[in-house]
């Protein structure tokens, strides 16, 4: 879902680059925003409402085809015993060192 929402802001941010490039009316043709200020942020919401539905139905198909789906998930949820902390992640970069 990151990634959605990452490419869909560096396509937000391309588009804006080509159109102060060109002539502002050619511009504002290309964005096609016609005069909504919103438009970018609401392609990208859309993009990731988008990644969020196709994550639920490989989510819901998984859980339907795969037996041990939900002792699986559970466990890919889980990072130890006890969640890591800032002082842990740091004692492990150091060990790593």
């Amino acid at each position: 879902m990151e990634l959605t929402f990452a490419f869909s802001a560096i396509y937000e941010l391309i588009e804006w680059g080509a159109a102060i490039t060109v002539d502002p009316q050619a511009g504002l043709a290309f964005l096609g925003s016609q005069g909504d200020v919103w438009d970018a942020q609401k392609d990208m919401f859309l993009a990731g409402i988008g990644a969020l539905i196709s994550m639920t139905i490989v989510l819901v198909i998984n859980a339907i085809y795969k037996k041990d789906f939900a002792k699986d998930f559970v466990q890919s949820l889980r990072v130890g015993k006890i969640p890591l902390g800032e002082v842990e992640l740091a004692k492990m970069i150091e060990q790593k060192k």
